[in-house]
């Protein structure tokens, strides 16, 4: 496990997201996080995490102004240095008489041109290739060294080297970069048997390439010498078919990638201070190499002070783990509990102080260049890359590949926590809105009332759409229905075809078949409740469609379809129903003077903004269209739910239809997100619009006082309601007395919004109240 594991926290849990809770406001509980610690594994800790950042931060600052930039002509003059040495070392190793150091090499490091002559001369003569005989053919002095293979000092060079004292031929590029094999001369020193062939392929090979390295004899220390390792790489692939057609940017123009190294290897690509060739050559690539050996001191002093702070803090640890109180038992003691190797939290340590050694690096470097460059962009770059410590960019990348198995567990770990923690919010919130399911059945439709709710909605628009004269506004309104009931199919996890009912015949039929298997049929006034509220061509997404603006409803096919086609509920009671409703959004609202016009307002607002809450929380989405939606966001989100959120309802049950998913409607929903326990009332009326709370609290005082009071005489569903709206009052109001009073300024927005939704609920409780009152006035 790593340091420390991020775990969702669920209500049931440590967190606390009531009203009364001093920890977490609501706009906090959906963020908050549990850090659980597991002494159980040797992790890295505070201090070692602290030890390590502030290593990094030292020696990246020291490698700042300490280290010096990358150079090409400096390379090249170490690197000049370096290979007189060599010559000068291998020829007096094969008995080449020559001076002492002191009186051949300067103040400057390099070796006198006559005895490095000398030296270079006694090595070709002692180490003669057969592929020297081919120079006129390989481009000459200047070229043969980097067009011949066999003078790479490569595996390939190695390779092609053996290959000729078999074949008798000498491989390489021609001026065009083509591979091509030239036949060696008669005279060419080959190898008469397999061990003097591979004698003279390897070892000749190779003190031949040290004599080549510093120049001939002719131009000792200064002549041609031969490319290393990365340049011959180079010429090596220009020559394969992937290179061939590749072409580099050179002084406006454009080259072929070999003519491009050619340029490198002549010097005629880098200049020095005065204008002068620099050969990127075998010498200027180990006098960068001296320069890379130079950076990594930095990239080490940091490792190094890592590994000691580890080591000795494990030691004490051990020491006090173990109460070793004399030499004598330190025999006791683990190596694998202190010593710096394999181990996850120094993986971790050296992953945080590379990291942080290579941003302080990576940032004086920027500073650098910026400096240097003046505002020039393409000098800021070469100065960028040429100030950067390379080493500490493989160390990090080191350290990310060693880290990051222990990554992988970290993340697999809380990946398992986090999915045991969705199920348990899961199963949580199933148990929550089935206990208020049971407790709101009168406002509860189950799966064959749903089906049939959302199947009148389908058949609703298609009648609308069958009576629009213009065919473009009807395939329009076309389009608008099929992406409606690709949501609701979404969102309830069901398909198209099996879900909804296309024949009104058929609906009906499934109608009387319900009521015939149950008692209290006040189910119907509720699905009418929730039809008559339901206007279709809305927004379905978070991309607005301007063409749906103009789309409205023509028809009334609650009068002219629904009323006819059973014998439950007529004319008058749809209308008593519409009624009801207008007057309940007269109280809500407070608008009694204009009760039809607010109705009608707030039915516009609830419908042009249905699902705004879902555009900033997908919690409460989740719970208003159940688990469907779980992972998704953005437009996804949204038209998976708009659905559920333009009726009001809120999805009971688990995966589908097939599950038994059921939904609370006719403002059920409402009591339903803020009685599950998995949020609250305040939540619901920070994340939602304030339509959505004059919508449900409006059917929900309609539907009492309409249906069940005076249709029902069931004063006790009033009760229930009363009880619930009281509940979400209280809740509200405490949550915006907290907030008004937060240390760090109250937010007046919020606040403003929130006692909009909460007057409205204030209104809604007074009026359910009052219902109750009657009843007692009866009494």
């Amino acid at each position: 496990m790593s340091n420390f594991e991020i775990i969702p926290v669920s209500s049931a849990g440590t967190l606390d997201i009531s009203p009364a809770s001093d920890e977490l406001s609501i706009l906090d509980s959906f963020e908050a996080l549990e850090f659980e610690f597991d002494d159980a594994v040797d992790k890295a800790s505070r201090l070692d995490y602290g030890i390590a950042a502030g290593s990094g931060l030292l020696t990246g600052l020291l490698s700042v102004f300490l280290g010096k930039p990358l150079s090409v002509e400096e390379a090249a003059k170490i690197g000049g240095k370096e290979a007189d040495k060599i010559v000068i070392d291998a020829a007096r190793a094969f008995g080449c008489d020559l001076p002492n150091d002191k009186a051949i090499f300067d103040k400057d490091g390099r070796c006198s041109t006559e005895v490095l002559a000398k030296a270079i001369k006694f090595l070709e003569e002692k180490f003669p290739i057969p592929q020297d005989k081919l120079t006129p053919e390989f481009g000459g002095g200047l070229q043969h060294h980097l067009r011949d293979f066999s003078h790479h000092p490569t595996v390939l060079g190695l390779f092609f080297s053996i290959l000729g004292q078999f074949t008798g031929t000498g491989y390489g590029t021609d001026t065009d970069g083509n591979f091509i094999k030239l036949l060696f001369p008669e005279n060419a020193l080959v190898g008469k048997n397999v061990p003097e062939k591979i004698a003279i392929g390897t070892f000749n090979w190779l003190f031949h390439l040290v004599s080549d390295i510093d120049g001939s004899n002719q131009k000792a220390g200064k002549g041609t010498g031969i490319p290393g390792p990365i340049l011959s790489m180079l010429k090596e692939l220009s020559s394969t078919p992937l290179f061939k057609n590749v072409t580099v940017n050179y002084r406006e123009s454009e080259i072929s990638f070999s003519k491009w190294v050619s340029k490198l290897f002549n010097g005629a690509y880098f200049k020095d201070s005065e204008g002068k060739p620099v050969r990127f050559d075998f010498r200027t690539e180990m006098g960068l190499a001296t320069q890379l050996l130079e950076q990594s001191l930095f990239v080490l002093a940091n490792e190094v002070v890592v590994r000691i702070f580890y080591t000795v803090s494990r030691l004490a640890s051990e020491i006090k783990t173990k109460r070793i109180a004399s030499f004598a038992e330190l025999d006791r003691l683990d190596p694998k509990g202190f010593l710096p190797i394999n181990n996850r939290a120094l993986s971790r340590m050296c992953t945080v102080s590379s990291g942080t050694f290579l941003a302080v690096n990576s940032a004086g470097s920027a500073i650098k260049a910026g400096i240097a460059s003046k505002g020039n962009t393409a000098a800021f770059a070469k100065a960028f890359f040429l100030n950067i410590n390379y080493p500490g960019i493989g160390r990090f990348a080191i350290a990310c590949f060693f880290d990051a198995k222990y990554i992988k567990e970290d993340v697999a770990t809380v990946y398992k926590k986090a999915m045991a923690e969705h199920e348990s919010q899961k199963q949580l919130r199933e148990q929550e809105l089935q206990r208020l399911s049971a407790k709101y059945r009168f406002l509860t439709l189950n799966s064959d009332q749903t089906r049939l709710l959302y199947s009148f909605q389908s058949m609703m628009v298609a009648f609308d759409i069958l009576n629009t004269k213009k065919a473009d506004l009807a395939l329009t309104k076309s389009k608008w229905k099929d992406e409606w009931e690709a949501s609701v199919c979404e969102s309830l996890d069901v398909t198209r075809d099996e879900f909804f009912i296309r024949s009104g015949r058929q609906a009906f039929d499934l109608m009387e078949e319900i009521s015939n298997d149950v008692e209290d049929r006040s189910w119907i006034d509720l699905l009418v409740l929730e039809l008559t509220r339901f206007t279709p061509y809305y927004q379905l997404g978070l991309e607005e469609n301007k063409s749906y603006k103009k789309l409205k409803v023509k028809t009334d096919y609650l009068g002219d379809v629904f009323c006819k086609g059973q014998n439950y509920i007529g004319d008058t009671d749809v209308k008593a129903i519409q009624k009801a409703y207008t007057y309940a959004i007269g109280t809500i609202t407070g608008n009694r003077k204009r009760v039809a016009a607010a109705a009608v307002a707030t039915l516009a607002v609830t419908a042009a903004t249905a699902g705004g809450a879902l555009f900033f929380a997908p919690e409460i989405a989740v719970l208003i269209a159940g688990d469907a939606v779980v992972g998704l966001s953005g437009a996804a989100l949204t038209s998976a739910s708009l659905a559920f959120v333009g009726g009001g309802s809120l999805a009971v049950g688990g995966m589908g239809m097939a599950g038994g998913t059921a939904i609370l409607t006719g403002g059920g929903a409402l009591l339903g997100l803020a009685g599950s326990g998995v949020t609250t009332a305040a939540t619901v009326a920070v994340q939602s619009s304030e339509s959505f709370v004059q919508s449900e609290c409006s059917k929900l005082l309609a539907f009492c006082s309409e249906i069940a009071v005076k249709k029902y005489g069931r004063y006790d569903i009033a009760s229930l309601a009363q009880q619930g709206m009281q509940s979400c009052t209280e809740e509200l109001r405490a949550e915006i007395e907290k907030l008004s009073n937060a240390d760090n300024g109250p937010d007046k927005k919020l606040i403003s919004q929130m006692k909009k939704s909460l007057k409205c609920m204030e209104r809604c409780e007074k009026a359910l109240e009052k219902l109750q009152g009657s009843r007692r006035l009866l009494d």
